[in-house]
């Protein structure tokens, strides 16, 4: 086991704008109580069954992924150094992980870090609170690794000494995932929403001003067999940082989109605990839904909400488990097959056939008499009884 403060190789890589984002090491898991005394070797790393059962053991399993370049050190991270010293923890410099965390606790997540090391320190804090939160304290086990669009692609760089950075020629790479201004938020092949504007989230209903969510860094998607989450994170302004995580269910052949998690950090301020983390829903009747293969369409605006948090969306177009395909699918329209104008038309349709109909039946009732009268005929006369 080693040191916190552990910085003798660090992980170069470049952000290539993929959503389908990889993780390896080195590797540090802590928070439950199986990690106490468990030695790490060195040339192996952790065995793979050990791996399975703290994973099966764990209420859930948080992966934080880091895509900076900066040191992991008391400086850094301050908040995450006073979670370990409170839990057990191990460290392993494996590149890999030989199982899937998410193919055994069903509550395992994965969640990108971007940004400065002061943000990242202060989402991974809050984030790993809330699931302890969630689940109980030394049940929730975290992992933090390091994230790679191209896994095969490393460049491995040894620290540098105070005499080598003067003369040192590697490049560093990006802290920072890249910004987009539009509101398409695509994971190739997995989901996909599109938004004609931004989404506005208002946190305190009695405020004026309103959060426009208009730049976004790169989507994640989290795939499970009866939910998954497209996730996104949004810099509100300087200081803020929002992340939405839309939530879809599936069942009996068809998905929905009952919920969206909100979370809402201030990246400036040192403490962890000053975060907002709250779901919001939607009228059952409004939420999108469609049969798997569809997509949902809605030109009306989708509200969800949760007391005075509202996150409004507006002519929206979603499709989750699009099966590696990079296209929406058949539309599926929140207006129907009928709306009131069309029930009104085929209402007065009805009652003028109705009153059609009787009429035609009137007149094919009236009966004319079968003689007539001429000048060399004889009279006719007609007998009439009362």
């Amino acid at each position: 086991m080693v040191k916190f403060g552990f910085g003798a190789v660090i992980l170069l890589g470049s952000v290539l704008g993929s959503a389908l984002a990889h993780y390896s090491g080195p590797f540090l898991f802590w928070g439950v109580s199986d990690l106490k005394g468990v030695q790490v070797s060195a040339l192996e790393g952790l065995d793979d069954k050990f791996l399975r059962d703290l994973y099966s053991n764990a209420a859930a399993v948080v992966v934080f992924l880091r895509n900076g370049t900066s040191q992991l050190n008391d400086d850094n991270f301050p908040s995450f150094r006073r979670i370990i010293e409170k839990h057990e923890y191990v460290y392993s410099a494996q590149e890999e992980l030989s199982s899937n965390p998410l193919d055994y606790n069903v509550n395992a997540e994965i969640i990108n870090l971007v940004g400065s090391p002061t943000q990242q320190d202060v989402e991974l804090a809050a984030l790993y609170r809330d699931s302890t939160a969630n689940y109980g304290e030394r049940k929730v086990l975290g992992i933090l690794a390091s994230r790679w669009d191209e896994p095969h692609h490393r460049l491995y760089k040894r620290e540098a000494k105070p005499d080598e950075s003067a003369t040192s020629t590697t490049p560093a790479g990006p802290t920072e995932e890249p910004e987009m201004d539009d509101a398409i938020y695509n994971v190739a092949g997995k989901a996909i929403i599109y938004i004609t504007s931004a989404p506005i989230l208002s946190v305190n209903s009695t405020d004026e001003e309103n959060i426009v969510l208009n730049k976004h860094t790169v989507a994640t998607y989290d795939s499970r067999e009866s939910e998954s989450k497209l996730i996104v994170t949004f810099k509100a302004e300087d200081t803020t940082k929002i992340t939405l995580k839309f939530r879809f269910e599936m069942d009996a052949g068809y998905w929905s989109m009952p919920k969206v998690d909100v979370f809402l950090i201030d990246t400036k301020s040192k403490d962890a605990s000053k975060t907002t983390d709250v779901t919001l829903e939607i009228n059952e009747a409004d939420a999108p839904y469609a049969p798997m293969g569809f997509s949902y369409s809605c030109s009306r605006q989708l509200i969800y909400r949760n007391g005075s948090t509202i996150l409004t969306l507006e002519n929206i177009q979603v499709q989750p488990s699009l099966n590696g395909s990079t296209k929406f699918g058949s539309t599926w329209d929140c207006v129907g097959f009928t709306t009131a104008p069309i029930w009104s038309g085929l209402f007065v349709t009805s009652f003028m056939a109705v009153g059609m109909a009787l009429a035609i039946c009137a007149i094919l009732d009236i009966k004319p008499p079968n003689r007539f009268e001429s000048r060399t005929g004889k009279q006719l006369t007609f007998t009439v009884q009362e």
